[in-house]
């Protein structure tokens, strides 16, 4: 049978846990941030989405591996290019014991799509032509345009989770207080200090989750959250600076790192000489070590990503394919003086001061110097960056983009020609084709087939240099079991983990 895509077939997983694990326990975890609001529906903070996702669900979720799997739906189906039947779950209760029906997600999806809500989910869904409930187990999403791969993404998203209507309608404070689905109901917040969770006993998975208790504390600076961690205040901390990773022993703590989804990136406008010409483009990333720059300043802390994060099994090709990823300044002079620029020329790089970006350029800086191309550093206030970057008024920048599990989402708003993030002044007729076929496409292989070709088109084009994805980092005690972590971040896997304690 022809391999086809998730998404194709009626999705019905078995949960299950560790025979050996333990059920109770309460776990402690150091978090650098605070939540800002409990309402999934607004929350824009990272420290708001990493508690959320305990709480809150959508009617999709991610397992370890980051692929889609049954969250409030049990199963769906796309009978159509244009339509998605969800087959909601009728053992799903919100924490105050209402059950679960179409009606609270007609409810969400009416109040994500208001505009005075002004929902950041909102533009998800703005190809959304209507959204029907025929039962109170069925929903039934009609799509303008055909376009399932990259919106079945977003069900999963602590922006799109399912509240209860009426609970909302109730009139409840949804920024204070919180009823979800999810595994752990919200015990108690003491602002600036912790978030403590509970287990839900009435969860739909009876297993999940093993913990009685998960404990967020809030601890600014990370010396004091890896001190917290070697004293036995906390069981687990994250760990934001790779140098911190030496205080602790292998004999007493594991350390889980993985490659984020987010990538730094040295972008270029592909309208200005001498970068309008693909020979200088190419030249950029063959005299560039992007080996070295994680050596230097990540501290090895880092992974050499292609347009694909390698960490995408199913979609990317690992940077070891690509013969531009190879650092030979040799190579780089020659394209140079078949550009016409034999000695080589001058730009500016704008910037600004966050994620190592100041040391990134240093070290690009020198890497350069070596092929005879001088490149300033320019570190902007955040805010006068950002107005550069909109108004595409910079020769090249450097920053962080975000990331994706979908290539859909991560390629088509940054490489369309006309697309939303498109700050590049890249054009390339070849590029949009593969993108809308790529966006259409429903079998698994036949999309395969084409991001591939479209990665490599990206990389002998070089409208910008990836570089690499930072590493994600965690720290935990030896009682600590089957912690999971995930490049996009999240932490929902401490549903599984569990204290040998």
């Amino acid at each position: 049978m022809k391999k086809t895509l998730l998404f194709l077939l009626v999705l019905l997983v078995v949960f299950s846990t560790s025979f050996s694990a333990q059920a109770g326990g309460a776990l402690k975890f150091a978090v650098q941030v605070e939540p800002a609001g409990f309402d999934p529906n607004l929350a824009t903070a990272f420290g708001s989405h990493r508690i959320l996702e305990h709480i809150y669900e959508g009617l999709l979720s991610f397992d370890e591996k980051m692929d889609i799997v049954p969250g409030l739906a049990e199963s769906y189906e796309v009978p159509e290019p244009t339509k998605i039947v969800f087959h909601l779950r009728k053992n799903a209760f919100f924490h105050d014991g209402t059950p679960f029906t179409a009606e609270d997600v007609l409810f969400t999806f009416q109040r994500i799509r208001d505009p005075s809500f002004a929902s950041p989910a909102a533009s998800y869904y703005s190809e959304v032509l209507s959204i029907t409930a025929p039962d109170p187990y069925t929903v039934v999403f009609v799509l303008k345009v055909p376009m399932i791969n990259s919106l079945l993404l977003n069900f999963a998203g602590v922006n799109s989770a399912i509240v209860c209507k009426k609970y909302v309608e109730s009139g409840a404070n949804m920024q204070l207080q919180t009823n979800g689905t999810g595994p752990f109901t919200l015990k108690e917040y003491a602002a600036g200090n912790y978030i403590a969770l509970q287990k839900n006993d009435h969860y739909y998975i009876p297993e999940l989750p093993c913990l009685d208790t998960l404990t967020f504390v809030v601890i600014p600076e990370e010396i004091s959250r890896s001190a917290a961690l070697r004293n036995g205040d906390v069981d687990m901390a994250q760990i934001m600076e790779p140098l911190s990773l030496n205080t602790f022993s292998q004999q007493r703590f594991v350390i889980y790192r993985v490659s984020t989804l987010p990538y730094l990136l040295l972008g270029i406008n592909n309208a200005v000489k001498p970068f309008d010409n693909v020979l200088v483009r190419r030249a950029l990333s063959y005299a560039i070590s992007r080996e070295e720059i994680v050596e230097m300043v990540a501290f090895g802390e880092g992974t050499v990503t292609g347009p694909l994060n390698p960490s995408l099994q199913t979609w990317a090709l690992l940077p070891e394919a690509f013969d531009e990823y190879t650092y030979n300044p040799d190579k780089a002079k020659a394209l140079l003086k078949e550009a016409g620029y034999p000695n080589g020329f001058s730009f500016e790089a704008v910037t600004f001061a966050q994620y190592s970006l100041d040391k990134i350029g240093e070290a690009i800086q020198a890497q350069l110097a070596l092929v005879g191309i001088t490149m300033k550093v320019n570190v902007a206030e955040f805010g006068i960056f950002v107005k550069r970057w909109r108004e595409i008024d910079f020769e090249a920048f450097l920053s962080l983009n975000g990331g994706s599990t979908e290539p859909d989402i991560q390629f088509y708003r940054t490489f369309k020609s006309d697309g939303a993030t498109n700050k590049f002044n890249f054009k390339n007729a070849k590029v949009d084709e593969l993108l809308e076929k790529g966006r259409q496409a429903l079998d698994l292989e036949e999309r395969v087939t084409i991001y591939q070709s479209l990665q490599k088109l990206l990389v002998e084009e070089n409208p910008f240099l990836f570089l690499y994805s930072p590493n994600n980092l965690y720290v935990s005690s030896l009682a600590v079991k089957d912690f999971v972590p995930m490049s996009n971040q999240s932490l929902i896997m401490l549903k599984k983990t569990w204290l040998d304690k």
